[in-house]
């Protein structure tokens, strides 16, 4: 009987979405924080575009295991469920500074429509997690990137053949490693999100998606009830 009760606690919506946001946003978080990105921001925003890009990920792995599985009835309660967990978990992380979920939610959703359009629109999946990361960081998109980096190489082939540039070499060679390193970060984002999407569709296979109007039911009321 424990196992049969551990195993429908296991899949209960109510504690598989909010479990699996967590874990997303945690991972996003310690794979951002590392060194190779060379995405010199403060951890608070990090953590902020970590929780937006799980929400992302929540919900186009859901689609993709669901999508035509469930009905609309069943999927809009899984969005209330998915959207409910998420406010949730955004203000315990960000109140205490001040920082509420429907302060940024124009702001969440817009960024989160970015990244399923980048997904929709890029037919290479390499070229839609550069986009996606291009709009995480709000920097230069690798092309620019790549482009920039051929302009300095090329600086730098001119300077080795000009003695009145030598002084210039070194901060040349400096922007070059830096342009190198910006760039191989969105290799680290191609291997890191389509990794955290298989992450996500394994954990919400055992989704007990019968629960999921009932609980979303549930939470309308108890907003109307608030309200």
């Amino acid at each position: 009987m424990k196992i049969f009760h551990r195993n429908k606690e296991a899949s209960d919506p109510a504690i598989v979405i909010p479990s699996c946001l967590k874990f997303l946003l945690n991972r996003i978080t310690d794979d951002l924080e590392r060194e190779e990105y060379n995405w010199d921001k403060p951890w608070g925003v990090k953590r902020f575009e970590s929780i937006v890009l799980a929400k992302f990920i929540m919900d186009y792995s859901f689609e993709g295991v669901f999508s035509n599985i469930l009905s609309e009835d069943e999927r809009s309660s899984y969005y209330n469920l998915s959207n409910s967990s998420f406010s949730d978990i955004f203000n315990e992380e960000f109140s205490e500074i001040g920082m509420n979920y429907e302060d940024m939610q124009e702001v969440i959703n817009k960024k989160i429509n970015k990244y399923f359009i980048a997904r929709k629109e890029n037919h290479h999946p390499h070229e839609c997690y550069y986009e996606i990361f291009t709009h995480l960081t709000g920097e230069k998109n690798r092309k620019e990137l790549e482009e920039e980096l051929r302009k300095k190489e090329c600086g730098l082939e001119l300077m080795h053949t000009n003695k009145d540039f030598e002084s210039m070499i070194p901060q040349y060679k400096s922007k070059i490693k830096y342009l190198e390193e910006k760039i191989a970060a969105f290799d680290l984002a191609e291997i890191m999100i389509p990794h955290m999407i298989r992450a996500t569709r394994q954990k919400l296979r055992i989704l007990n998606t019968r629960k999921i109007k009932s609980l979303s039911k549930k939470l309308s009321k108890e907003s109307s009830s608030n309200g």
